[in-house]
This record gives C-alpha cells, structure tokens and sequence, in this order.
C-alpha cells in the first residue's frame, strides 16, 4: 500500500506482540505527569535492540514526556542499508509498529526537503532501516498515554558532515516557523562500536579495560554534544575514528537546538552494551541527552 512503511525489525529489535507494551511499561515505571512548558528542543535516544539499550532511549522520552509533547517528533537516524535517496525524508502517509499507526507530518516533510535543498522525498531509503523504526514505539506509547495525536517526519542520512547537519538543523527550524510547527528533534544514534565482530578495531585494548575505554571515547564526543560544538564534535570523531553511527542526525539536533534558543544540553544516562551481554567480541556505547531552551 502507497504511504504505508510496515516494521521491518518488530520481532528482533523489539517485541512484536504484548510484550512490546511490558517491556515500554517497565521502561516507564518511574514516569510523571505530562508537562505543558515545552522547554525541550531535541533528543539524542539510541536505536539498538531494546534489551541493550532501551532503557537508556526511554529516558530521552521520559523527559520530552514531563517537558510535554509536541505536535510532530522530526526523528533522524543513519541509513545502514544504502537504499534510496543519500539524504531521504519520508513523505507521506503512517507508519505502522505492533503498537498501531502513527502519521507522518506530510506538510513538514515537504517544508523540510524544500528548504533544505539537498533531501529528496524519499520511500525507498526508509524500507529496511531500523535506526528510525526503533524510535516509534516510544512515541507512539506516550502519545497513547496522553491522548494526544502525535506526528513524525522520518529522515534518514546516508551522508553525515557539517555541511548536511547546518542544512537540516535550519531546515527543520525554518520550515517549524513557516507552518507554525511545534517539533522536537530526535536525533538516533548509537556511539562506539567497538569489536572483531564489527570487523574494526581502533585502538589495541585488553579486554578488561575495553568498558572503561568505550566510556572514556564515548564521553570525549558527548562532551561536544553537550557544549553544542559541532565542529568540535567531528574534529573528535576524526582524530578518534570513532564509530558513532548517527554524527550527522545529532548534528542536525545542535544546528536545530541553537536556532530554536536552546541553552543548555543534558546527559540522562549512559550505558554499554557489556552491561548486559558480559562480551568484549563487540562492545557499543548508548547515550540519551535532551537539549533545553
């Protein structure tokens, strides 16, 4: 069916039965009460398998929740697949998860695209990519809870620099202006990737220090992210060659966040995914930050 992007990784990234809304329930046990200041301007939420890093997402939730929700969660990831468009927004239509449908904000995608001049409108990119996917049902579970009819602009990135993180972040400010758009940027990302199992290995590091040194290299880059330096986030993704898979999705949340007033950026939690899988063959960082007016 034209407009409608079915999950392509329920059932293996998250649970695609009852136990998908157990799971987001004890995620959220410590949730309050929906907010109404609307302070946040953008997330930084991981999008690995739920068991390794969905707590630390839904922290990056919690907070948007308590902050209050906006009309439309602008989420960007990378494109892990190589399909369709380098640069794709998603134009038209719902997504759906095993928790329902969600609708896309066709006005802003195309405000986005246009004033971006560099992002297609775009399907194909978005058939088999779970960096986005990943980010729905946390949405679409809160958005239940408040009664709220929430909207999303999917965007995946298959090119990620300062160039296409300037162009975005003032794209999705200017085209939230020119509609009167309250949005949020989601910015999806995982950080480290360290291992023989992802075939790259960095820096030497015996096995008992590797926790200890993926935190140390995650939190040189959050740092950055943390100051909103963007040059000073890819200046240390280079001289690292550090993997972090989603730099120009959170790019876009800097770019964005600083035109829309933010002032001050948050880390939430920070995990690995050793914690809960004990291997050092393949070891990723997870972060959740919110960026605040």
């Amino acid at each position: 069916m034209v407009g409608v992007r079915y999950p392509a990784v329920a059932g293996s990234f998250y649970p695609a039965d009852e136990r998908l809304v157990e799971m987001l329930e004890e995620f959220f046990r410590d949730l309050g009460e929906e907010g109404s200041e609307r302070s946040i301007t953008a997330g930084v939420s991981p999008h690995a398998g739920y068991i390794f890093s969905g707590y630390t997402a839904s922290r990056t939730y919690k907070a948007i929740y308590e902050d209050g929700l906006p009309e439309t969660f602008v989420i960007l990831g990378p494109n892990h697949t190589g399909l369709g468009s380098p640069i794709a927004v998603y134009p038209e239509g719902e997504w759906l998860t095993p928790l329902g449908s969600i609708e896309i904000d066709s006005e802003m995608s195309r405000a986005v695209a246009r004033l971006s001049e560099i992002a297609d409108l775009d399907e194909v990119a978005h058939a088999y990519e779970h960096s986005i996917e990943v980010q729905v049902p946390f949405i679409q579970y809160l958005s239940e809870l408040a009664g709220k009819d929430v909207r999303i602009v999917p965007i995946t990135l298959g090119i990620q620099d300062e160039d296409v993180s300037r162009a975005m972040g003032r794209a999705i400010f200017e085209a939230s202006k020119e509609l009167g758009r309250d949005v949020v940027v989601i910015a999806s990302t995982d950080f480290m990737h360290y291992g023989p199992a992802y075939g790259y290995v960095p820096f030497r590091v015996r096995a008992e220090e590797l926790p200890h040194r993926i935190k140390e290299w995650d939190f040189r880059v959050i740092r950055r992210i943390l100051d909103f330096d963007l040059e000073g986030m890819f200046r240390e993704l280079r001289e690292m060659r550090h993997t972090m898979c989603g730099p120009g999705a959170v790019g876009t949340a800097i770019v964005h966040s600083r035109l829309a007033g933010a002032a001050e950026a948050e880390l939430l939690h920070y995990t690995t995914s050793f914690e809960v899988s004990r291997s050092t063959d393949a070891v990723v960082g997870y972060a959740s930050i919110v960026m605040r007016r």
